[in-house]
């Protein structure tokens, strides 16, 4: 049996390599955080005095190097580290180092050990507050997972295996308080906690209702019936996707069980400004731009990927990009969510733009950015009904502004599908509009309704677009601002209130086939779904079918 010093994942351990033998598996087994690693193919302990002694005492003839104790090491570092097992030749070198570190620690012990330290526990989580140093900065930032809060000022380590342990082993002589609390009062949010006789639901952002009430087996059943409705454990509470439908039926059920219904709406939580533009700034690299170009991604993508990774190299501005490390490119993604709160789509296109330049611009190897990342949320989209759609086309009097209108939800087209529409793409043989290379560098064919042919060819006649079906002011492509426009314009005359965007006109063109009966696998074709679960979103919209459906409290007799 041989011994050695590894460090597995940021975390110092002994290697203990010996011949399969299931006796000294179990043996192993009695020294506590013994761990057995696949990608090392070797038992491992922890890099204790404790751990070392009870080796030497369950096997007496273990191997191991001539061991050389660094005592400035364990004593700078006020724990009790095992003898360290090395070589005799590389002792020179060590003693060097530190020698240097010994001059450095001279002036900075007394601040280190006299700091205070306070951890405050949690079920997922464990917050580390101190007097920021060098020396306990580069220990934190050994456990994996790791990372800086910098609104509340203190580190957040995952609260799994012995972290909790390393840390008190560590901080022994200055932890001030260990304390176990709620996670959202670490967090600085206000607890929410469920009333007798209430049904509380908040409404965050017009994206996610959040569910509170007192534990109740038959309305869990009920509540349960919502559109991809789940249960948050870290929240302790019942999430689903918000749109007025299921606001609605959520009153319905507070009442059908006699109990008082609050609705709270949470308006969008905001972080720091992004970093403004200025004459230094920093543009994107030229081999950038030209493999973007020359791998044919979509000019939207391109703009995307070149503004955010703008924003990445900004951050570093001292920095040419091939000399920020992988601890950095995680800094700045943990600065993206903690400190500018951006959202889970943000925080992936980020991503994958510093990952095309590593990857395919430098020829790099393909990695996987470790951050701790919010759940991502399901959402339902926000639909019109078809009375509003008819109410909004009469509300626009501009001719060419009704037929861009008429042809996206006729079509269920994306606002860059519209733009990008050529006057051949129309069909009016076959009653259809062809879609080139759209998203996903597919091209389809959707439908042409009869009213929407009527409208553009009186559109023809008054326009005579040249190239492009809708053309600007220039004769180039319409823009989408103008686009956005038209629809805003459109709703404030109307008066309705729904958070709704030109996308939306597609989501309602979808879940109106539905409901009259269309296959989804024909919706799929039209919408140019990838796959079928995109399109089956629309099955928790549709209302088709409810009115049929008998509540099971309705059956029951006597209540």
């Amino acid at each position: 049996m041989r011994i050695s010093k590894v460090t597995h994942h940021s975390e110092l351990r002994i290697r203990i390599d010996f011949p399969y033998d299931a006796v000294i598996s179990a043996q192993l087994k009695r020294i506590a955080g013994t761990r057995w690693s696949r990608t090392m193919g070797a038992w491992h302990v922890p890099y204790t005095k404790e751990a070392f002694e009870q080796l030497k005492q369950l096997f007496p003839e273990v191997e191991y190097e001539k061991p050389i104790y660094n005592a400035n090491y364990a004593q700078r570092n006020d724990i009790n580290l095992p003898t360290e097992i090395q070589k005799s030749q590389p002792y020179l070198a060590i003693k060097k180092k530190n020698e240097t570190h010994e001059k450095v620690n001279k002036v900075s012990a007394v601040t280190v050990k006299s700091a205070e330290v306070n951890i405050t526990i949690t079920a997922k989580r464990l917050f580390v507050k101190l007097q920021k140093n060098e020396t306990d900065t580069q220990y934190l930032k050994s456990f994996q997972y790791v990372h800086w809060d910098n609104n509340n000022r203190q580190w957040i380590i995952p609260n799994y295996g012995r972290n909790l342990e390393l840390l008190k082993s560590y901080f022994q002589n200055r932890i001030v308080v260990v304390a176990e609390q709620t996670e959202k009062k670490i967090t600085g949010e206000k607890a929410v906690m469920p009333e007798a006789d209430t049904l509380k639901v908040i409404n965050i952002q017009n994206r996610i209702l959040k569910i509170y009430f007192v534990y109740n087996r038959s309305l869990i059943e009920a509540i349960k019936n919502l559109a991809l409705c789940r249960w948050n454990s870290s929240e302790s509470c019942w999430t689903s996707p918000y749109n007025v439908q299921n606001a609605e039926k959520l009153k319905v059920i507070a009442n059908t069980y006699g109990l008082r219904y609050v609705y709270d709406v949470v308006s969008k939580t905001q972080g720091s400004p992004r970093l403004p533009k200025h004459a230094n700034y920093l543009r994107c690299p030229k081999a950038f731009t030209e493999k973007l170009k020359e791998l044919r991604y979509s000019i939207n993508t391109q703009n995307v990927y070149t503004d955010l990774f703008e924003e990445f190299i900004n951050y570093y501005p001292n920095k040419q990009a091939e000399e920020i490390t992988e601890e950095e490119i995680i800094a700045f993604l943990r600065y993206l969510v903690n400190d500018r709160k951006i959202s889970t789509s943000y925080q992936n296109q980020s991503i994958n733009a510093i990952k095309f330049y590593y990857e395919r611009v430098l020829g790099g190897i393909r990695k996987i950015y470790l951050i701790e990342r919010p759940r991502k949320e399901n959402y339902l989209p926000e639909v019109l009904s078809e009375e509003e759609i008819a109410s909004i086309l009469k509300a626009i009097l501009n001719l060419k502004h009704k037929a861009i209108i008429m042809v996206i939800y006729s079509g269920g087209l994306r606002i860059n599908e519209l733009i990008n529409l050529r006057v051949k793409d129309i069909d009016s043989n076959r009653m259809q509009i062809r879609i080139s290379q759209a998203k996903g560098k597919k091209d389809r064919y959707t439908l042409l309704s009869n009213k929407t042919l009527l409208i553009l060819r009186q559109y023809f006649k008054q326009y005579k677009p040249k190239e492009w079906l809708f053309e600007g002011e220039g004769g180039g492509r319409y823009s989408t601002t103008s686009v956005e426009k038209i629809l805003k314009k459109a709703l404030i005359a109307t008066g309705i209130k729904k958070r709704i965007t030109v996308h939306s006109l597609r989501h309602s063109f979808a879940t109106h086939l539905l409901e009259s009966g269309t296959d989804l696998r024909y919706i799929q074709n039209l919408l140019g779904h990838s796959s079928s679960k995109t399109t089956e979103i629309y099955t928790h919209i549709t209302k088709k079918g409810f009115d049929q459906i008998v509540n099971p409290l309705d059956k029951l007799e006597k209540i």
